[in-house]
């Protein structure tokens, strides 16, 4: 029997960053992965702000970037060849309210990142080729069976929580009877992962993706993505009809020469994946003393690009939850709010997606019939903008829990295309840089511990912050130079703010100590889990 405070079963984006995430505030963790490495087909491609800002903090960022595409190629283009004409291009989103802007990178490269900053981290027990079989829990512990695929050696893992990130076909939600509701099929997809070497061209880096549609209806549409910055490696996404299967080798290496009208292109498959395009949340988030997070818990359309950053989303959310049960700083009713909190935004992931993909649809039969009618392909080709500026998507989502204590202000509206920055509970606190040279940020406050975020004046804040903290509590002070952000506080006020980044309480001027302490009392509830982990097993939250 193995013991460990948190088994994390898959290692892909979301479960490594689960596994890091945990290792950063001081749990023990065992990471269960049945793959031999990390993937190598790159599933998804791009990662939101908020996700980047995350890798900002956890020191991965400029790792990912360096696999990414050049900032300006985040557009897409209709096209009928890929060697002209390029027909249409969609217009780059502003950069703005982040210090970590979105990337467009392939999954396999953040899934790199992710392994090698695991590699350093001595509180993760890694266990690739290691397959998850079953569980069985009761009020205090799950115990999961494993298996090493190498030996064949059945192994038993005793946890205070699992965390089932291991992907669309979960074998952890069907173990605790977990269903998923909405359509499990709205298309049949085939990736081929290709390697052809057209980096010398000007345009290749020009946009994340090239849907071409031929005039010629018997000619398969397909979308070419680029899948890195020298322009050799690209994923074509084929939509299959009703009883068609995925082109093979032979017939890949022949449209890839025929789209890009180079007849002697040396083309290489690396490998094929088949898939179907889903539109599902799972009923439940947690069982018990198990967790669901990534796509064990939502499946979307990849219009949007919201899978791989609402896992690692997911597991922001949950991590710093489960360390302060476990730390002894909270109650176990704390984990009891990451449904509630995060349901909710897979949920609206979900619809978003789904309308992106309509969104594709219809703009796709219009450019075949842009000559008839070049008015309604001009009208969708804008309305593109509402898929791919979507910061108010990825950034916008206000929690509403019992770990935030709301005041009852009007939340900021929910625009997918607009984020509205705010410092309401709930909401993310708002990016302000904080000195001219623009190397800090307020993001990079929030990490391991809440902070209790002051006013430029907030002497009195700043004074019973810093006395709470040195009694014992989970928090640090910080004061802002400057009001210049979009911010409700006046001077003398303050904010305490999660640790993943978002608002708990907000006191808008001077106030009294004990507002403070109830506050993060009522976040917390501080009745420590009886068998919360030894100070030798974990370090805790971040004091």
């Amino acid at each position: 029997m193995i013991d460990v405070p948190v088994l994390v079963v898959g290692g892909g984006p979301a479960g490594m960053s689960m596994s890091l995430l945990l290792d950063r505030f001081g749990i023990p963790n065992m990471l269960a992965e049945k793959r031999p490495s990390t993937t190598t087909h790159p599933k998804a491609r791009g990662c939101t702000a908020r996700t980047m800002e995350q890798f900002r903090v956890w020191g991965i960022e400029e790792r990912v970037r360096k696999a990414a595409l050049p900032q300006e190629s985040d557009v897409a283009c209709w096209c009928e060849s890929l060697n002209g004409p390029l027909v249409a291009y969609t217009q780059p989103a502003p950069v703005q309210n982040t210090p970590a802007p979105r990337s467009i990178v392939p999954q396999d490269a953040v899934e790199e990142a992710l392994a090698d900053e695991l590699a350093t981290r001595p509180g993760v027990a890694l266990r690739r080729r290691t397959e998850f079989l079953s569980l069985a829990q009761d009020a205090e512990v799950v115990t999961a069976r494993l298996r090493d695929l190498d030996t064949g050696e059945l192994l038993e893992v005793r946890a205070r929580y699992l965390v089932g990130c291991d992907g669309a076909n979960s074998r952890v939600r069907d173990a605790v009877g977990i269903e998923m509701e909405g359509p499990p099929t709205l298309a049949l997809m085939a990736n081929h992962y290709y390697r052809a070497d057209v980096g010398h061209l000007p345009h290749v880096r020009s946009a994340i993706g090239f849907l071409v549609r031929p005039r010629d209806r018997s000619r398969p549409d397909v979308n070419v993505l680029a899948t890195g910055p020298r322009g050799d490696r690209w994923l074509a996404v084929q939509k299959l009809r009703d009883g068609e299967e995925p082109m093979s080798e032979e017939d890949l290496i022949a449209f890839v020469r025929e789209i890009w009208e180079i007849p002697d292109l040396p083309v290489q498959r690396i490998n094929v994946m088949n898939w179907h395009m889903s539109a599902q949340v799972a009923q439940r988030f947690r069982c018990g003393r198990v967790f669901l997070a990534g796509d064990a818990a939502h499946r979307f359309p990849t219009a949007g690009g919201n899978g791989l950053n609402s896992g690692v989303q997911d597991v922001h959310n949950l991590a710093w939850k489960i360390a302060a049960v476990l730390s002894g700083h909270a109650a176990v009713s704390l984990v009891d709010t990451y449904e509630p909190e995060r349901r909710p935004v897979a949920v609206s992931n979900t619809e978003f997606a789904v309308r992106n993909q309509g969104r594709m649809d219809e703009m796709d039969e219009a450019f075949r019939r842009r000559d008839e009618d070049p008015e309604t392909w001009r009208r969708l080709l804008v309305d593109q903008d509402n898929q791919l500026h979507s910061d108010g998507q990825a950034m916008g989502y206000v929690y509403r829990s019992a770990a935030v204590v709301d005041d009852g202000s009007p939340l900021p509206p929910h625009d997918s295309r607009r984020y509205w920055p705010a410092d309401r509970p709930g909401a993310r606190f708002p990016h302000l840089w904080l000195d001219v040279d623009r190397t800090e940020t307020t993001i990079d406050w929030f990490d391991t511990t809440f902070v209790l975020v002051c006013g430029p004046d907030a002497d009195e804040w700043e004074s019973t912050g810093t006395r709470l903290a040195g009694a014992g509590a989970p928090l640090r002070v910080r004061r802002l130079p400057h009001l210049l952000g979009p911010l409700t506080i006046r001077r003398d006020g303050a904010v305490l703010v999660r640790p993943d980044g978002h608002v708990a309480w907000q006191a808008p001027g001077a106030g009294a100590e004990a507002q403070l302490a109830v506050a993060l009392d009522q976040v917390l509830a501080h009745v420590p889990d009886a068998a919360s982990v030894a100070p030798s097993e974990a370090r805790g939250v971040e004091a």
